[in-house]
């Protein structure tokens, strides 16, 4: 693990993020590994989010929550009026925040933040970095809650173009998202790209009740029973009259929540074609959100599923280590599937549509199939399984969970970009006066 490095000449940092925190969904865990990461490199950080989280949280830096109205307890992502409402609050309650703490710099995560700063009057008089999670062109539509996709798509372009344009400096969270916000008119000179980190150990170590903020609900650790058992009746078999080493069983895991946008109906097809070209094989869901809508998709193709509850993450990598492969399956491009560095940390073998993984430089750790459909994902699933340099992959993957996907590789690699911010608007508001 890289040692954190301490950071000279400390920021003052404020964080805003409209959304239920802590949780473990991505954005809210790539939200932790930031604010810790700066904290350990001895910056003084300050976070905003919304009243309410998953569970409780000790914490190495200030967590500051909107009041508890309009009451709001979802921890899905996509728009509502709930939300709406919610970051007006956020909008007001960060332009006084900014005052009474006098920031630095403020980090403005995901679009809803970076409009409540950047596109509402009285902008936060200190310099405003925005850090794009993904491309609200491709994610908007796939909510389906804003009409018609192409609606949704233009008003996604149309975030994508104002937001960067209104901040000092716009991190992307990859690659990919770099160059569709340049698409949209971001000027290149003015965008970098931060990949994200996560501290394993830290994340699989169970959680306190203690030092939990306001509004977090006090529940406890959720323990992965010693055996699961499946929704379904039916385990993994060979065909009838199959030798059954000639078929070995293929568990595929799929970590993390279970929103429409992760491409879940491609998994279980691709799955369904695994067992229809006569391997036995299984889906193992590790997850918080509610099985119902996915377990009726498997009925349908008579995959047999397990369900098994996410809880702290060590309890999630004891899963993982079990399965033969796990499958990253969106079809959105831009963003980084936080899952992943976990995936990669836990040591299993990884197989993910084109999409998923296209322009993260992760050929050697990743099995990417040619294209986004089930027949493709399907061969990744099996090719990633019996690749003859399974043991290579996973070792690599290994060694960038710990180095360049680490918290405090993330961290030094983010430190830069905000002094960058903060040096650019420093400059800008030199110049205006």
């Amino acid at each position: 693990m890289t040692p954190p490095r301490p950071a000279p000449d400390p920021l003052r940092i404020l964080e805003v993020a409209a959304l239920p925190f802590p949780s473990r969904q991505g954005t809210q865990v790539a939200l932790d590994a930031v604010c810790r990461g700066l904290a350990e490199r001895g910056h003084d950080v300050h976070l905003l989010v919304y009243a309410h989280g998953a569970f409780p949280l000790r914490a190495p830096y200030a967590i500051h929550r909107l009041p508890d109205f309009p009451r709001f307890r979802s921890l899905r992502s996509g728009p509502g009026w709930r939300r709406a409402v919610l970051d007006l609050r956020l909008a007001l309650e960060l332009r006084r925040l900014a005052r009474v703490l006098r920031p630095d710099v403020v980090h403005l995560h995901n679009v809803e933040a970076a409009a409540a700063a950047l596109l509402l009057p009285f902008r936060p008089g200190v310099p405003c970095v925005y850090h794009a999670h993904n491309l609200m062109e491709h994610e908007l539509p796939a909510y389906g809650t804003l009409g018609p996709a192409a609606l949704a798509g233009r008003l996604g372009r149309w975030l994508d173009a104002q937001l960067p344009a209104h901040a000092d400096l716009i991190i992307a969270i990859s690659a990919p998202t770099r160059d569709g916000l340049i698409r949209a008119g971001a000027d290149p000179l003015r965008v970098r790209v931060v990949e994200p980190g996560a501290d394993l150990a830290d994340l699989a170590a169970p959680l306190s009740p203690e030092g939990a903020g306001p509004g977090d609900p006090a529940v406890g650790e959720i323990r992965v029973p010693a055996g699961v058992v499946p929704t379904t009746s039916e385990r993994p078999r060979a065909p009838r009259g199959a030798a059954a080493d000639a078929f070995p069983a293929l568990s595929v895991a799929y970590l993390g929540n279970l929103d429409c946008y992760q491409g879940l109906d491609t998994l279980v097809a691709a799955v369904a074609l695994v067992r229809s070209r006569g391997r036995p094989a299984e889906l193992v869901v590790i997850s918080d959100s509610s099985p119902d809508e996915l377990g009726g998709r498997a009925a349908q193709l008579r995959v047999p599923v397990r369900f098994v509850p996410h809880g702290p993450l060590a309890n999630a990598l004891c899963v993982l280590g079990g399965c033969g492969v796990a499958a990253l399956a969106r079809r959105i491009p831009g963003g980084f599937p936080m899952k992943l560095i976990t995936l990669l940390g836990a040591g299993v073998p990884v197989a993910a549509t084109r999409t998923a993984v296209h322009g993260l430089d992760l050929e050697s750790v990743v099995v990417a199939a040619r294209d986004d459909s089930p027949a493709a994902l399907a061969d990744a699933l099996v090719a990633a399984t019996d690749d003859p340099r399974r043991g290579d992959r996973v070792a690599t993957g290994l060694h960038l969970a710990r180095t360049r996907f680490s918290q405090a590789a993330a961290a030094e690699r983010l430190d830069a970009a905000l002094r960058e911010g903060v040096r650019r608007g420093r400059e800008a508001a030199a110049r205006r006066s």
